[in-house]
């Protein structure tokens, strides 16, 4: 099987090389430390995960359960969110008693949980500590009530170092059978900070060429506007425009800010409010579950402010 019919038929790398073993996790040198000694002793504290999506929060939370001795209940927030399954999942788990070391509740997303089912989160977490632990994971640290937080030991997860980010690409190139020059393999890393959308981009660009015996190809100049005519559209209320911009594949939130953000003139009279707005959600896009609406929903309090401001 050649090497092109074996990645056309493998069509998802975030998928086939979701890593299994804490290894093949791009993290901080001093994290890895941290979950490294978890890993030794054989237990954890209860963790709180928090960071962007794709900084390997899910990703970390599985490689601990299977790492340990452990019975996992695993729960997406974002569907089980409410206090009854806190009474009738998480409580009836937690005070079972297994074969294995620990009883481990994985909740991911647990930022999507109500009020009412975190609040009722607390007892369970000290009662049952003796054989129970809990993993949550969110991207909105705020959206966590304290005293869950206070309970867990916190790792925030940031973008992975470039460093680790060249060398996870580099190791699926190999495992692919893909060439691919260093600095081709830098050129992902540094315009992709998310693992997912690097790899994703990479497989792209290499599906899409037209020399696969080449290798890689480097990675395409990410497609945003130009900042200074995302702020003539600003000025002229061109709701339609910023629209057509989150319908472009190659859409990215974070780098489409900050295009805006730093064409806005040291001169406007509405500097300091748009840059406001526009860095506030620029520090947002990392965490947020639904980057077009936290696009358009900044250039609507943009445009309404300047309208209200004159």
């Amino acid at each position: 099987m050649t090497t092109e019919r074996a990645v056309l038929e493998d069509v998802n790398w975030v998928e086939k090389h979701r890593p299994t073993s804490l290894d093949q996790v791009a993290l901080d040198p001093a994290q890895r430390r941290v979950v490294d000694s978890y890993l030794e002793a054989g237990e954890i504290p209860h963790l709180f995960l928090v960071g962007p999506p794709g900084s390997g929060k899910t990703t970390l939370a599985r490689i601990l359960c299977d790492e340990l001795d452990s019975r996992v209940l695993a729960l997406n927030a974002s569907v089980d969110r409410g206090i009854d399954v806190v009474r009738e999942k998480i409580v009836n788990f937690a005070q079972s008693m297994f074969v294995t070391r620990w009883n481990i509740v994985f909740l991911d997303e647990a930022d999507a949980l109500t009020a009412d089912a975190q609040t009722g989160l607390r007892n369970p977490m000290e009662s049952f500590a003796e054989r129970t632990r809990f993993i949550l994971t969110a991207n909105n640290r705020a959206k966590v009530i304290g005293p869950l937080q206070s309970r867990c030991q916190t790792l925030v997860l940031s973008r992975p170092p470039l460093v680790e980010r060249c060398r996870i690409l580099a190791g699926i190139l190999k495992k692919e059978g893909i060439p691919a020059k260093k600095e081709v393999i830098v050129s992902y890393a540094e315009q992709y900070p998310d693992m997912r959308a690097m790899l994703f981009a990479a497989q792209q660009a290499y599906l899409a060429s037209v020399d696969k015996s080449a290798g890689l190809p480097v990675a395409p100049p990410r497609g945003t506007h130009e900042g200074a005519e995302l702020f003539e559209w600003l000025m002229a209320g061109k709701w339609a425009s910023f629209k057509s911009v989150t319908t472009r594949q190659d859409f990215h939130c974070g780098d489409t800010l900050r295009e805006l953000f730093w064409a806005v003139p040291d001169n406007h009279k509405q500097a300091f409010f748009l840059r406001g707005m526009i860095g506030k959600a620029v520090h947002e896009s990392g965490f947020t579950v639904d980057p077009i609406v936290l696009f358009l929903g900044v250039i609507a309090e943009c445009m309404d402010g300047l309208e209200a401001r004159g």
